[in-house]
């Protein structure tokens, strides 16, 4: 057994994983989770799952003392090669090269601020009013959501989740050490280690008010009433399984028959 851990820097993760809480039921807002996470210890509210998967160093130890630090490769993501990884797989693997490819998923991307905060307002009104989560989980997750990201892509001018500078830097530090611990433990590590602890260059929060586009909140909302009358939403084809498009398939197979 070879365990593979691939690693981003932190500063990049932070936004992204906001977002996904937000699309869990968080209801707290950026700056205050970012507050929580790295100004208010023991650091485990409102999400104590984040540093458990999140301290790379930690994790990277967890691993290696389960199977072995030379069972262990560590993976440093440089988001500006987009097949380093693929290709990294391939060498790791024995794998032809260029055979693994990746797969478009709009159901995988992340949401945008405006669509975030529109989803984060509505978990403030919906766990306000004391409804169930099998409710929302339903409606919401199962439904708005996902119709949102399938349906509706960004456009090229939303305002994105900005990270304010104390935070990034505050980020940055962990990676120094997270990077520092790892290197000790004896571990292989492909990439480099320094981007872990990288400062990127982006702009402060702005005054621009992010706003979300009528079509995007149209389809949020129509994913929920068709996950409500119990309609699957829209999925890429690549989401469906063998025997679901077997059906489906067969299903307009038949209709066509039907018809003739």
């Amino acid at each position: 057994m070879h365990v593979l851990v691939t690693l981003r820097p932190l500063v990049k993760i932070m936004p992204s994983q906001w977002q996904q809480y937000v699309q869990n039921g968080l209801r707290m807002g950026y700056a205050d989770w970012l507050e929580h996470m790295l100004r208010r210890p023991p650091y485990e509210k409102p999400n104590p799952s984040f540093w458990h998967r999140h301290r790379h160093d930690r994790l990277v130890e967890r691993w290696a003392r389960a199977v072995g630090p030379g069972r262990v490769t560590v993976v440093v993501v440089d988001d500006r090669d987009r097949g380093g990884l693929p290709r990294t797989l391939e060498v790791l693997l024995g794998l032809p090269e260029k055979l693994l490819r990746p797969v478009p998923d709009a159901a995988n991307r992340s949401l945008t601020l405006a669509e975030t905060e529109m989803l984060r307002n509505l978990n403030v009104e919906f766990r306000g009013n004391g409804l169930p989560d099998e409710l929302y989980s339903r409606l919401v997750r199962g439904g708005a959501v996902p119709h949102m990201k399938n349906a509706s892509p960004p456009a090229p001018g939303e305002v994105k989740i900005v990270t304010p500078r104390w935070a990034v830097e505050r980020a940055a530090a962990i990676g120094v050490e997270s990077a520092g611990r790892i290197a000790a433990l004896g571990v292989r590590v492909l990439g480099d280690p320094a981007l872990l602890s990288a400062v990127p260059e982006q702009p402060e929060p702005g005054p621009a008010e992010p706003r979300i586009a009528p079509e995007a909140a149209a389809r949020a909302l129509y994913g929920a009433l068709a996950a409500a009358a119990g309609q699957a939403s829209v999925r890429d084809v690549h989401q469906a399984s063998s025997r679901e498009l077997v059906r489906i398939l067969g299903h307009r197979r038949l209709k066509r028959l039907g018809r003739r």
